[in-house]
Protein backbone atom coordinates (compact mmCIF):
# COMPACT_ATOMS: atom_id res chain seq x y z
CA UNK A 1 0.00 0.00 0.00
CA UNK A 2 2.80 2.24 1.00
CA UNK A 3 4.34 1.57 -2.71
CA UNK A 4 0.94 2.43 -3.95
CA UNK A 5 0.67 5.83 -2.07
CA UNK A 6 4.29 7.02 -3.01
CA UNK A 7 3.88 6.10 -6.51
CA UNK A 8 0.85 8.36 -6.65
CA UNK A 9 2.33 11.37 -4.77
CA UNK A 10 5.38 11.33 -7.37
CA UNK A 11 2.90 11.10 -10.41
CA UNK A 12 1.01 13.98 -8.77
CA UNK A 13 4.00 15.99 -7.96
CA UNK A 14 5.29 15.52 -12.15
CA UNK A 15 1.93 16.83 -13.25
CA UNK A 16 1.90 19.43 -10.87
CA UNK A 17 4.92 20.84 -11.89
CA UNK A 18 3.87 20.80 -16.08
CA UNK A 19 0.28 21.91 -15.55
CA UNK A 20 0.95 25.51 -16.71
CA UNK A 21 2.68 24.09 -19.92
CA UNK A 22 -0.34 22.92 -21.13
CA UNK A 23 0.22 19.40 -19.87
CA UNK A 24 -2.89 17.51 -18.60
CA UNK A 25 -2.53 14.20 -16.29
CA UNK A 26 -4.68 11.49 -16.93
CA UNK A 27 -8.16 11.33 -15.45
CA UNK A 28 -7.77 15.49 -16.04
CA UNK A 29 -10.56 16.89 -17.63
CA UNK A 30 -9.71 20.33 -19.06
CA UNK A 31 -12.67 22.07 -21.35
CA UNK A 32 -14.19 24.88 -21.40
CA UNK A 33 -18.00 23.80 -20.35
CA UNK A 34 -17.39 22.19 -17.05
CA UNK A 35 -19.42 19.83 -15.49
CA UNK A 36 -19.37 19.50 -11.93
CA UNK A 37 -22.00 19.73 -9.19
CA UNK A 38 -19.32 21.12 -6.95
CA UNK A 39 -19.64 23.73 -5.14
CA UNK A 40 -17.57 26.99 -3.71
CA UNK A 41 -18.93 28.60 -0.83
CA UNK A 42 -17.97 32.56 -1.47
CA UNK A 43 -18.48 35.58 0.64
CA UNK A 44 -20.92 37.63 -1.32
CA UNK A 45 -19.04 40.40 -3.82
CA UNK A 46 -19.03 43.35 -3.82
CA UNK A 47 -23.00 44.22 -5.50
CA UNK A 48 -22.46 46.97 -8.32
CA UNK A 49 -25.41 49.25 -8.66
CA UNK A 50 -27.17 50.82 -11.57
CA UNK A 51 -25.97 54.66 -10.76
CA UNK A 52 -23.54 55.63 -13.11
CA UNK A 53 -20.33 56.20 -11.52
CA UNK A 54 -19.07 59.81 -11.38
CA UNK A 55 -15.42 60.07 -11.41
CA UNK A 56 -13.79 59.00 -14.59
CA UNK A 57 -10.55 58.30 -16.03
CA UNK A 58 -9.53 55.15 -17.60
CA UNK A 59 -9.95 54.44 -21.47
CA UNK A 60 -11.58 52.21 -22.81
CA UNK A 61 -8.82 51.04 -24.54
CA UNK A 62 -8.01 47.89 -26.52
CA UNK A 63 -10.95 45.14 -25.66
CA UNK A 64 -10.20 42.62 -23.20
CA UNK A 65 -11.31 39.25 -23.91
CA UNK A 66 -11.35 36.73 -20.95
CA UNK A 67 -11.59 32.68 -21.07
CA UNK A 68 -12.09 30.39 -18.46
CA UNK A 69 -11.79 26.80 -18.47
CA UNK A 70 -11.80 24.40 -15.53
CA UNK A 71 -9.28 21.08 -14.85
CA UNK A 72 -10.77 18.67 -12.89
CA UNK A 73 -9.01 15.87 -11.45
CA UNK A 74 -10.50 12.70 -9.77
CA UNK A 75 -8.19 10.70 -7.62
CA UNK A 76 -9.06 7.01 -7.15
CA UNK A 77 -7.86 4.09 -4.18
CA UNK A 78 -7.05 0.75 -5.16
CA UNK A 79 -10.30 -0.30 -5.04
CA UNK A 80 -11.93 2.36 -7.52
CA UNK A 81 -13.22 4.71 -4.88
CA UNK A 82 -12.93 8.07 -5.68
CA UNK A 83 -11.05 9.91 -2.85
CA UNK A 84 -10.14 13.34 -3.63
CA UNK A 85 -11.81 15.63 -6.49
CA UNK A 86 -9.42 18.61 -7.19
CA UNK A 87 -10.12 21.43 -9.56
CA UNK A 88 -9.54 24.90 -10.47
CA UNK A 89 -10.48 27.57 -12.97
CA UNK A 90 -7.58 29.45 -15.27
CA UNK A 91 -8.81 32.33 -16.58
CA UNK A 92 -6.70 33.26 -19.83
CA UNK A 93 -6.49 37.06 -20.88
CA UNK A 94 -6.62 38.23 -24.73
CA UNK A 95 -5.76 41.48 -25.79
CA UNK A 96 -5.64 41.24 -29.72
CA UNK A 97 -3.25 44.50 -29.52
CA UNK A 98 -1.40 43.92 -26.94
CA UNK A 99 -0.29 40.47 -27.03
CA UNK A 100 2.70 40.94 -25.05
CA UNK A 101 1.29 42.52 -22.29
CA UNK A 102 -1.33 39.59 -21.87
CA UNK A 103 1.46 37.25 -22.21
CA UNK A 104 2.54 39.38 -18.98
CA UNK A 105 -0.26 38.69 -17.34
CA UNK A 106 -1.29 35.09 -18.42
CA UNK A 107 2.39 33.96 -17.30
CA UNK A 108 1.29 35.63 -13.70
CA UNK A 109 -2.02 33.98 -13.30
CA UNK A 110 -0.24 30.32 -14.58
CA UNK A 111 2.14 31.25 -11.33
CA UNK A 112 -0.98 31.20 -9.33
CA UNK A 113 -2.18 27.80 -10.52
CA UNK A 114 1.00 26.17 -9.69
CA UNK A 115 0.87 27.68 -6.43
CA UNK A 116 -2.43 26.67 -5.44
CA UNK A 117 -1.29 23.30 -7.11
CA UNK A 118 1.89 22.43 -4.91
CA UNK A 119 0.52 24.63 -1.89
CA UNK A 120 1.67 27.74 -0.68
CA UNK A 121 2.06 29.69 2.95
CA UNK A 122 -0.35 27.69 5.42
CA UNK A 123 -2.50 26.05 2.63
CA UNK A 124 -1.67 22.32 1.42
CA UNK A 125 -1.75 21.45 -1.78
CA UNK A 126 -2.74 18.57 -4.09
CA UNK A 127 -0.01 15.53 -2.99
CA UNK A 128 -0.76 17.14 0.83
CA UNK A 129 -4.54 16.56 0.21
CA UNK A 130 -3.94 13.44 -1.61
CA UNK A 131 -1.70 11.70 1.03
CA UNK A 132 -3.94 12.50 3.56
CA UNK A 133 -7.13 11.14 1.22
CA UNK A 134 -5.15 7.87 0.94
CA UNK A 135 -4.05 7.59 5.01
CA UNK A 136 -7.78 8.29 5.57
CA UNK A 137 -9.19 5.63 3.04
CA UNK A 138 -6.83 3.35 4.55
CA UNK A 139 -7.64 4.26 7.94
CA UNK A 140 -11.52 3.39 7.33
CA UNK A 141 -10.29 0.03 5.27
CA UNK A 142 -8.81 -0.89 8.43
CA UNK A 143 -11.21 -0.19 10.59
CA UNK A 144 -14.09 -1.65 7.81
CA UNK A 145 -15.63 1.98 7.98
CA UNK A 146 -17.90 4.10 5.57
CA UNK A 147 -15.51 6.07 3.80
CA UNK A 148 -18.42 8.82 3.81
CA UNK A 149 -17.71 11.69 1.59
CA UNK A 150 -14.08 11.82 -0.58
CA UNK A 151 -11.88 14.84 0.18
CA UNK A 152 -11.72 18.27 -2.20
CA UNK A 153 -10.35 21.41 -3.30
CA UNK A 154 -11.70 23.72 -5.66
CA UNK A 155 -10.90 27.36 -6.56
CA UNK A 156 -13.14 29.74 -8.91
CA UNK A 157 -11.84 33.08 -10.55
CA UNK A 158 -14.10 36.01 -11.69
CA UNK A 159 -12.65 38.89 -13.39
CA UNK A 160 -14.38 41.81 -11.68
CA UNK A 161 -12.72 44.74 -14.18
CA UNK A 162 -11.33 44.93 -17.71
CA UNK A 163 -11.00 48.01 -19.62
CA UNK A 164 -7.38 50.15 -20.98
CA UNK A 165 -5.95 50.61 -17.62
CA UNK A 166 -6.69 47.86 -15.45
CA UNK A 167 -7.70 44.23 -15.24
CA UNK A 168 -8.91 42.58 -11.64
CA UNK A 169 -9.51 39.20 -10.27
CA UNK A 170 -11.31 37.73 -7.49
CA UNK A 171 -10.38 33.83 -6.35
CA UNK A 172 -12.13 31.90 -3.76
CA UNK A 173 -11.24 28.77 -2.18
CA UNK A 174 -13.06 25.89 -0.41
CA UNK A 175 -11.09 22.91 0.97
CA UNK A 176 -12.23 19.93 2.54
CA UNK A 177 -10.67 17.37 4.24
CA UNK A 178 -12.98 15.98 6.75
CA UNK A 179 -14.57 18.02 9.83
CA UNK A 180 -15.45 21.83 8.88
CA UNK A 181 -14.39 23.13 5.29
CA UNK A 182 -12.00 25.85 4.61
CA UNK A 183 -12.75 28.54 2.60
CA UNK A 184 -10.28 31.15 1.46
CA UNK A 185 -9.82 34.47 -0.82
CA UNK A 186 -7.68 36.47 -2.44
CA UNK A 187 -7.68 38.82 -5.32
CA UNK A 188 -5.02 40.29 -8.13
CA UNK A 189 -4.49 43.38 -10.11
CA UNK A 190 -2.70 43.98 -13.38
CA UNK A 191 -1.93 47.06 -15.86
CA UNK A 192 -3.38 47.04 -18.98
CA UNK A 193 -0.88 48.77 -20.41
CA UNK A 194 2.14 46.87 -19.00
CA UNK A 195 0.98 43.09 -17.42
CA UNK A 196 2.44 44.12 -13.91
CA UNK A 197 0.35 43.59 -11.16
CA UNK A 198 -1.25 46.49 -9.24
CA UNK A 199 -0.36 47.59 -5.41
CA UNK A 200 -2.66 49.36 -3.65
CA UNK A 201 0.73 51.86 -3.57
CA UNK A 202 1.06 52.02 -7.71
CA UNK A 203 -2.38 53.45 -7.64
CA UNK A 204 -1.27 57.16 -5.97
CA UNK A 205 1.16 59.58 -5.76
CA UNK A 206 0.60 59.65 -2.28
CA UNK A 207 -0.12 55.87 -0.65
CA UNK A 208 -0.20 56.89 2.91
CA UNK A 209 -2.85 59.16 2.52
CA UNK A 210 -4.63 56.87 -0.03
CA UNK A 211 -4.21 54.26 2.35
CA UNK A 212 -5.97 56.15 4.95
CA UNK A 213 -8.53 57.35 2.37
CA UNK A 214 -9.65 54.11 2.08
CA UNK A 215 -9.57 52.19 5.29
CA UNK A 216 -12.18 55.28 6.15
CA UNK A 217 -13.99 54.37 3.84
CA UNK A 218 -14.33 50.49 4.41
CA UNK A 219 -15.52 51.71 8.15
CA UNK A 220 -18.03 54.11 6.53
CA UNK A 221 -19.32 51.33 3.71
CA UNK A 222 -19.50 49.37 7.08
CA UNK A 223 -21.08 52.01 8.91
CA UNK A 224 -23.85 52.28 6.54
CA UNK A 225 -25.16 49.03 6.69
CA UNK A 226 -26.93 49.96 10.68
CA UNK A 227 -27.82 46.02 11.35
CA UNK A 228 -24.26 44.76 9.93
CA UNK A 229 -22.60 47.51 11.64
CA UNK A 230 -23.99 46.74 15.17
CA UNK A 231 -23.60 42.69 14.36
CA UNK A 232 -19.72 43.26 14.17
CA UNK A 233 -19.51 45.59 16.68
CA UNK A 234 -20.97 42.93 19.09
CA UNK A 235 -18.09 40.27 18.87
CA UNK A 236 -15.40 43.31 18.47
CA UNK A 237 -15.07 45.92 20.25
CA UNK A 238 -12.80 47.72 18.39
CA UNK A 239 -14.53 47.00 14.89
CA UNK A 240 -13.70 50.29 13.57
CA UNK A 241 -9.97 49.48 13.92
CA UNK A 242 -10.38 45.83 12.63
CA UNK A 243 -12.14 47.34 9.52
CA UNK A 244 -9.58 49.46 8.67
CA UNK A 245 -7.37 46.00 8.97
CA UNK A 246 -8.75 44.85 5.67
CA UNK A 247 -7.34 47.18 3.48
CA UNK A 248 -4.10 45.24 2.62
CA UNK A 249 -2.63 43.85 -0.65
CA UNK A 250 -4.30 40.21 -2.24
CA UNK A 251 -7.34 40.86 -0.87
CA UNK A 252 -8.59 44.06 -3.32
CA UNK A 253 -10.08 44.16 -6.52
CA UNK A 254 -11.43 47.10 -9.12
CA UNK A 255 -15.38 46.27 -9.04
CA UNK A 256 -17.98 47.95 -11.12
CA UNK A 257 -18.36 51.11 -8.55
CA UNK A 258 -15.27 51.25 -6.73
CA UNK A 259 -12.50 49.32 -4.96
CA UNK A 260 -13.52 46.20 -3.04
CA UNK A 261 -11.90 44.54 -0.37
CA UNK A 262 -12.01 41.23 0.59
CA UNK A 263 -11.91 40.14 4.84
CA UNK A 264 -10.46 36.98 5.84
CA UNK A 265 -12.91 33.87 6.39
CA UNK A 266 -13.81 34.45 9.80
CA UNK A 267 -11.94 37.70 10.37
CA UNK A 268 -15.15 39.89 10.95
CA UNK A 269 -18.00 37.78 12.26
CA UNK A 270 -20.66 37.10 11.65
CA UNK A 271 -20.41 39.12 8.56
CA UNK A 272 -19.05 37.51 5.01
CA UNK A 273 -18.85 40.08 2.59
CA UNK A 274 -16.91 42.45 0.60
CA UNK A 275 -16.57 45.98 1.59
CA UNK A 276 -16.96 48.62 -1.18
CA UNK A 277 -15.06 52.33 -0.83
CA UNK A 278 -17.11 53.92 -4.27
CA UNK A 279 -14.21 55.92 -6.96
CA UNK A 280 -15.70 59.24 -5.65
CA UNK A 281 -14.56 58.50 -2.32
CA UNK A 282 -10.98 58.46 -4.07
CA UNK A 283 -11.15 60.81 -6.49
CA UNK A 284 -8.31 63.63 -6.52
CA UNK A 285 -6.19 60.73 -4.30
CA UNK A 286 -5.91 57.79 -6.78
CA UNK A 287 -4.52 57.98 -10.32
CA UNK A 288 -7.07 59.58 -12.47
CA UNK A 289 -6.16 56.54 -14.90
CA UNK A 290 -7.39 54.18 -12.59
CA UNK A 291 -10.95 55.87 -12.34
CA UNK A 292 -13.32 53.88 -14.24
CA UNK A 293 -14.11 54.49 -18.04
CA UNK A 294 -17.06 56.89 -19.19
CA UNK A 295 -19.38 54.89 -21.42
CA UNK A 296 -21.50 56.54 -24.56
CA UNK A 297 -23.64 54.04 -26.59
CA UNK A 298 -26.15 51.68 -26.42
CA UNK A 299 -26.00 48.09 -28.27
CA UNK A 300 -28.47 45.27 -28.81
CA UNK A 301 -28.06 41.51 -29.55
CA UNK A 302 -29.14 39.42 -32.11
CA UNK A 303 -28.51 35.57 -32.73
CA UNK A 304 -28.35 33.99 -36.57
CA UNK A 305 -26.77 30.82 -37.68
CA UNK A 306 -23.48 31.15 -39.73
CA UNK A 307 -24.95 29.52 -42.48
CA UNK A 308 -27.55 32.53 -42.91
CA UNK A 309 -24.63 35.04 -42.87
CA UNK A 310 -23.13 36.09 -45.95
CA UNK A 311 -19.20 36.36 -45.98
CA UNK A 312 -17.85 39.37 -45.06
CA UNK A 313 -20.83 40.71 -43.41
CA UNK A 314 -20.17 39.91 -40.03
CA UNK A 315 -16.81 40.72 -38.11
CA UNK A 316 -16.40 37.77 -35.39
CA UNK A 317 -14.03 38.59 -32.51
CA UNK A 318 -13.50 34.90 -31.10
CA UNK A 319 -14.85 31.59 -31.11
CA UNK A 320 -16.28 29.66 -28.20
CA UNK A 321 -16.80 26.17 -28.47
CA UNK A 322 -19.42 25.07 -25.93
CA UNK A 323 -20.23 21.74 -27.60
CA UNK A 324 -20.67 19.68 -30.48
CA UNK A 325 -23.89 21.74 -32.11
CA UNK A 326 -24.58 24.09 -34.59
CA UNK A 327 -22.39 27.46 -35.40
CA UNK A 328 -24.01 30.30 -34.75
CA UNK A 329 -22.87 34.36 -34.68
CA UNK A 330 -24.09 36.48 -31.85
CA UNK A 331 -24.09 39.75 -32.75
CA UNK A 332 -24.14 43.35 -31.27
CA UNK A 333 -25.49 46.15 -32.95
CA UNK A 334 -24.12 49.67 -31.10
CA UNK A 335 -21.86 49.05 -27.57
CA UNK A 336 -22.07 47.01 -24.96
CA UNK A 337 -19.95 46.17 -21.92
CA UNK A 338 -18.89 43.52 -20.03
CA UNK A 339 -20.29 40.91 -22.64
CA UNK A 340 -20.32 37.67 -20.61
CA UNK A 341 -21.29 34.02 -21.77
CA UNK A 342 -22.15 32.08 -18.51
CA UNK A 343 -23.20 28.01 -17.90
CA UNK A 344 -26.27 28.98 -15.34
CA UNK A 345 -29.03 26.79 -13.13
CA UNK A 346 -32.89 27.53 -12.91
CA UNK A 347 -34.55 27.94 -8.91
CA UNK A 348 -37.96 27.15 -10.23
CA UNK A 349 -39.51 27.58 -6.67
CA UNK A 350 -37.58 31.69 -6.86
CA UNK A 351 -39.42 34.45 -8.66
CA UNK A 352 -37.62 37.39 -10.88
CA UNK A 353 -33.99 37.42 -10.52
CA UNK A 354 -33.63 34.90 -8.03
CA UNK A 355 -34.32 32.12 -10.35
CA UNK A 356 -31.09 32.44 -12.90
CA UNK A 357 -27.77 31.81 -10.98
CA UNK A 358 -24.59 31.83 -13.09
CA UNK A 359 -22.69 28.54 -12.91
CA UNK A 360 -19.29 28.90 -14.98
CA UNK A 361 -18.06 31.83 -16.72
CA UNK A 362 -16.95 30.54 -19.92
CA UNK A 363 -16.22 33.90 -21.85
CA UNK A 364 -16.27 37.49 -21.12
CA UNK A 365 -15.35 40.69 -23.23
CA UNK A 366 -14.94 44.35 -22.07
CA UNK A 367 -17.13 45.59 -24.81
CA UNK A 368 -18.14 44.53 -27.86
CA UNK A 369 -18.85 47.19 -31.13
CA UNK A 370 -20.46 45.95 -34.47
CA UNK A 371 -19.08 42.79 -34.34
CA UNK A 372 -19.99 39.36 -33.77
CA UNK A 373 -18.99 36.36 -31.63
CA UNK A 374 -19.05 33.01 -33.04
CA UNK A 375 -20.35 30.33 -30.61
CA UNK A 376 -20.90 26.66 -31.00
CA UNK A 377 -23.14 24.57 -28.94
CA UNK A 378 -26.61 22.84 -28.92
CA UNK A 379 -29.61 25.23 -29.07
CA UNK A 380 -32.42 22.81 -26.75
CA UNK A 381 -36.12 23.00 -26.98
CA UNK A 382 -36.68 23.12 -23.68
CA UNK A 383 -34.61 25.65 -21.28
CA UNK A 384 -32.11 27.39 -22.67
CA UNK A 385 -28.26 26.25 -21.25
CA UNK A 386 -26.57 29.48 -22.06
CA UNK A 387 -27.07 32.83 -20.30
CA UNK A 388 -25.33 36.07 -21.80
CA UNK A 389 -25.41 38.95 -19.49
CA UNK A 390 -24.63 42.65 -20.20
CA UNK A 391 -23.88 46.26 -18.63
CA UNK A 392 -25.11 49.24 -20.82
CA UNK A 393 -23.88 52.93 -20.50
CA UNK A 394 -25.89 53.37 -17.10
CA UNK A 395 -24.03 50.14 -15.97
CA UNK A 396 -27.80 48.77 -15.78
CA UNK A 397 -27.44 44.78 -16.63
CA UNK A 398 -29.19 42.61 -18.72
CA UNK A 399 -29.61 39.19 -19.38
CA UNK A 400 -30.66 36.75 -22.67
CA UNK A 401 -30.90 33.18 -23.53
CA UNK A 402 -30.56 31.65 -26.41
CA UNK A 403 -33.30 29.54 -27.81
CA UNK A 404 -35.29 28.09 -30.74
CA UNK A 405 -37.74 30.61 -32.47
CA UNK A 406 -40.69 28.46 -32.34
CA UNK A 407 -40.76 29.41 -36.75
CA UNK A 408 -39.89 26.73 -38.42
CA UNK A 409 -35.72 25.89 -36.99
CA UNK A 410 -34.91 29.15 -36.14
CA UNK A 411 -32.59 30.81 -33.11
CA UNK A 412 -33.77 33.68 -31.41
CA UNK A 413 -32.58 35.59 -27.86
CA UNK A 414 -35.10 35.71 -25.11
CA UNK A 415 -34.85 37.91 -22.14
CA UNK A 416 -34.94 36.77 -18.55
CA UNK A 417 -38.93 36.48 -18.36
CA UNK A 418 -38.87 33.18 -19.33
CA UNK A 419 -40.23 30.09 -17.73
CA UNK A 420 -38.87 26.59 -17.28
CA UNK A 421 -40.02 24.20 -20.00
CA UNK A 422 -39.13 20.87 -21.19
Amino acid sequence: MKKFFSAILCICMVFSLCACAGIEPAGTENTPLPASDETTEEAPAAESTAAPVDAHGAQLGDRVIIRTVKTLENFNAPDNTVILLFSYVTPTVRIEEKPEVAAAINEQLCLLDEAYITGSGNEPGKNEILEDALDNFAYVTEKDADLGTSFSAARTVVSTRADGSAISFRYSKNIYTGGTPRYGYMAVNFDSETGEMLTLDALSADPDAFRQLLADGVVAAARENSVLYRQLSQDDPNIDSSLAAVVREQNWYFAADGIAFIPDYGELKPAEQDLLVPYETVAGVIDERFLPVKREGEGSFDVVRVEDVTDGTVHSIDRLLVSDGEELYLTVEGTAYDVTISSFFYDHFAEGDDRFHAKDRLWYASYMTDCALQICTIVPNGMPDLMITYTDAEHVSHRLFISQSGVGDGVALVDDTIEAVG
